[in-house]
C-alpha cells in the first residue's frame, strides 16, 4: 500500500478520489490488495501516512489525501459518483442553509458537480421532483432576475423565503463609508 501513497496524493491535488485498483493501474504496479480497509489501517499506523483517508461508496472504497481534499468534498464526490446527484446537492444546500447562508447556483458548475450552465436552469424542477428534496427552493439574484443560473438555493427546513430574499438582495457596500 505504501507504494500507492504518492499517486493518491498526486491525484488528490487534482480533486480526484481513487480506488486501489485505479491507483495500481496508474502506477503500473503488480500489486493486489484483498482488504482495502485493513490495508489502509495498517498504512496509517505510520504517522507519515496519516493524511491518507478512505471513504466507502456504494460499491467501492476510495482513497484521498487530507492534505488536498476535505471530508465534506469527498462525501459530495462519492454522492455524485454513486449517481445521487440531486440528493447530494440537497444535503450540501441544507448544510449551508442551517448556517444561515445561501448556496450560489454557479457553485454546481464546479467539481465535483461540474454541471453546464444550461443544466442549472432545470435544477429547481429536479429538486421538486425528487422525493425528499422538496424543501430546496431557489431565490433569484436581485441584480440578475433573468435566469436560474444567477441565484441561490436554500432549504425551507432552516430558512424562510423572506430571509433568503434578504440575503439574495444583500449589497456588500451598503454600510461602507
Amino acid at each position: 500500500m505504501i507504494e500507492l501513497v504518492d499517486y493518491i496524493r498526486l491525484l488528490s491535488k487534482d480533486g480526484r478520489l481513487v480506488t486501489a485498483e485505479q491507483v495500481i493501474a496508474v502506477a503500473g504496479l503488480d500489486v493486489e490488495i484483498e482488504d482495502v480497509e485493513l490495508a489502509h489501517q495498517q498504512l496509517i499506523e505510520d504517522s507519515q501516512y496519516h493524511d491518507i483517508a478512505i471513504i466507502a461508496g456504494e460499491k467501492e472504497h476510495y482513497f484521498y489525501s487530507k492534505r488536498f481534499i476535505v471530508r465534506s468534498y469527498a462525501i459530495q464526490w462519492i454522492g455524485v459518483k454513486d449517481d445521487k446527484l440531486i440528493e447530494t446537492m440537497a444535503d450540501y444546500i441544507r448544510r449551508y442553509s442551517a448556517m444561515g447562508e445561501l448556496v450560489a447556483a454557479v457553485n454546481f458548475s464546479y467539481p465535483p458537480y461540474k454541471l453546464e450552465l444550461s443544466e442549472l436552469t432545470t435544477l429547481i424542477d429536479k429538486f421538486s421532483q425528487t422525493e425528499g428534496c422538496e424543501d430546496i427552493h431557489f431565490q433569484a439574484d436581485a441584480k440578475n432576475l433573468e435566469t436560474q443560473t444567477h441565484g441561490y438555493y436554500f432549504s425551507i427546513k432552516t430558512m424562510t423565503n423572506t430571509y433568503a430574499k434578504v440575503l439574495a438582495d444583500h449589497d456588500p457596500f451598503e454600510w461602507s463609508a
